[in-house]
């Protein structure tokens, strides 16, 4: 994971525009960061919250992922309006011998901004980075109920490989399938785009 400073430096932050034309930046998520991303997750709807594996409201779990911040384990990319956090993705590198050509990645975005193209853009950056630094497949779990987030994931050349039944259990105790989706990576080519 050695190039992955020399990728960061080079590339972030930068402005994108959404579908709409409205200008947000992308950046990895800093140290200084933990009041406005406590604030995004707040903010959304407990609906929203359903496919991410950890409380997130919780400000000891914000502060905990803030404190051990790695970019070596987890690359955690964050979408800005001005000031506002408005999504976030994470790239999770795997560290055993047989799953190192592998990265696992996470979604989250506000619904206002979903519409617009964010989540492909989040998405797309962080296959961007994988490829450069050598990964081959990359692997997403989403909840059969986001079919939306399924669709996005198929859009962007994920494949369903499996369904895992009963993997996961909410608050309330209720199971729910978690659907296993795949994409290989080509080897990267060009320079990093800059959309």
């Amino acid at each position: 994971m050695n190039n992955l400073a020399g990728i960061l430096i080079k590339n972030f932050p930068k402005q994108v525009n959404l579908e709409d034309g409205t200008v947000i930046t992308l950046r990895p998520l800093l140290k200084d960061d933990e009041q406005a991303f406590l604030a995004y997750f707040q903010s959304l709807e407990p609906g929203e919250l359903t496919r991410l594996k950890e409380e997130v409201t919780d400000p000891k779990v914000i502060e905990f992922w803030i404190e051990n911040l790695d970019y070596d384990i987890m690359l955690p990319l964050i979408a800005l309006h001005g000031d506002r956090i408005i999504g976030a993705a994470s790239l999770q590198f795997n560290l055993s011998a047989w799953t190192r050509h592998k990265g696992e990645v996470n979604l989250s975005t506000d619904p206002q901004y979903r519409a617009k193209g964010l989540g492909t853009l989040l998405i797309q950056n962080l296959e961007e980075i994988a490829a450069q630094l050598g990964l081959e497949q990359l692997t997403a779990e989403i909840p059969p109920e986001l079919d939306k987030a399924f669709y996005l994931f198929e859009k962007l050349g994920f494949e369903k490989a499996a369904v895992l039944q009963g993997f996961v259990m909410d608050k309330t105790g209720h199971e729910s399938d978690i659907v296993l989706m795949l994409k290989s990576l080509a080897p990267a080519e060009s320079e990093f785009s800059h959309t």
